[in-house]
């Protein structure tokens, strides 16, 4: 038995009855090791909260307060964050920042419904309340949250926002650099509100936010994690027939289907090597999206290991999908033309690269 295969059945999954009640047996050593591959997967917190509710986090109790201290101070951050800019706009939503699960996110992102110029209005706002600009790229603004304390920001740009919590990005669209692979157009009706340890954040509805995540998997980070295999699971658990026609809806209006039979995949490959069968919701989502749910994606075909490193195959499926959307051909284009700056090209090569090496992000 592997460690994935470990760390998964432990877990368990929201279409098993007995998934948060099971007992085991491991070792100092085996917890140690499951938690390093837990936060390598984004579930680090998740794997601790399972263990202590079943009295098993011995050893582990010094992460398990650090990870929640974090947790808890970032979700501060993003309530500060949702209730000052209301104050300013309502166009806003954070987005891949909640999860179904406790979790230790490295950022906080929020996306902006506005034109560039009042995005640019907004940003300057901000700056303006208690927040520094840290860097810039051509989809978002990266800021600091002064609460952490000027001393304490890290001004690098790449590999930076050490121990997370105070860090946040503004996002004018949905993208990574000038490639846009979600047009916020389709998902500005999805704003909802939602009340977190008694704290308020305006942001996306499941719906909209996992149609954001499975996609953002594949572009840009190119790596499938645990935190996207249960985000994906507890979400689409409690979607009925209209919403998971809805979530469908999104895959197709923004010609990114290719990404969602690609994740959806792993996912059903993971739950049945798992749990021993996949739930009719994955199946029919699949089955909504790509057409057809018996097919077997060999760009998703793997030992049981994850992250799970998508194919360049994958990739390139995605963008050339993408490439029908008139916003998605349009930002790829753009990005064509900025790479003739060699200072451009040069820093996409070597994001492709690192990406492509990286055990996780």
């Amino acid at each position: 038995m592997n460690s994935t295969y470990k760390l998964v059945s432990f877990l368990g999954s929201p279409f098993v009855e007995d998934g948060s009640a099971r007992v085991v047996n491991f070792s100092t050593d085996e917890k140690v090791e499951l938690y390093e591959l837990a936060v390598r997967n984004k579930v680090g917190l998740f794997f601790l909260q399972r263990l202590k509710d079943i009295g098993e986090l011995s050893h582990l109790d010094d992460k398990y307060r650090l990870d929640m201290e974090r947790y808890e101070e970032t979700l501060r951050t993003a309530a500060n964050l949702s209730l000052k800019i209301s104050e300013f706009t309502h166009d806003f939503a954070l987005f891949k920042f909640m999860k179904p699960y406790p979790h230790t996110p490295s950022d906080v992102d929020v996306l902006f419904f506005l034109t560039k110029a009042d995005y640019s209005i907004t940003v300057e706002y901000l700056l303006n309340i208690g927040y520094v600009k840290i860097g810039e790229s051509p989809s978002q603004v990266v800021v600091y949250d002064l609460r952490g304390g000027y001393e304490n920001i890290d001004w690098r740009t790449d590999g930076g926002k050490k121990g997370g919590k105070y860090y946040i990005d503004l996002y004018k669209e949905v993208a990574a650099s000038h490639v846009i692979y979600v047009n916020k157009e389709t998902i500005s009706n999805h704003k909802i509100k939602e009340n977190v340890k008694g704290e308020i954040i305006q942001t996306l509805s499941p719906i909209a936010d996992l149609a954001v995540v499975l996609t953002h998997s594949i572009v840009p980070e190119q790596l499938f994690t645990l935190g996207d295999y249960y985000t994906a699971l507890y979400y689409i658990k409690k979607m009925d027939e209209n919403e998971l026609n809805l979530l469908a809806q999104l895959f197709r209006e923004n010609n990114i289907t290719s990404a969602g039979a690609a994740s959806l995949s792993v996912i059903r490959m993971v739950h049945e090597k798992t749990h021993g069968f996949v739930p009719n919701k994955i199946t029919h989502l699949i089955e909504m999206i790509d057409g057809d749910s018996k097919r077997t994606d060999k760009s998703v075909s793997f030992d049981f290991a994850l992250p799970y490193r998508y194919s360049v195959s994958t990739l390139l499926k995605v963008l050339a999908e993408r490439m029908k959307n008139r916003n998605g051909l349009k930002s790829i284009l753009i990005q064509g033309v900025s790479m003739l700056d060699p200072r451009l090209m040069k820093w996409v090569i070597y994001n492709i690269i690192f990406r492509r090496k990286r055990e996780t992000y």
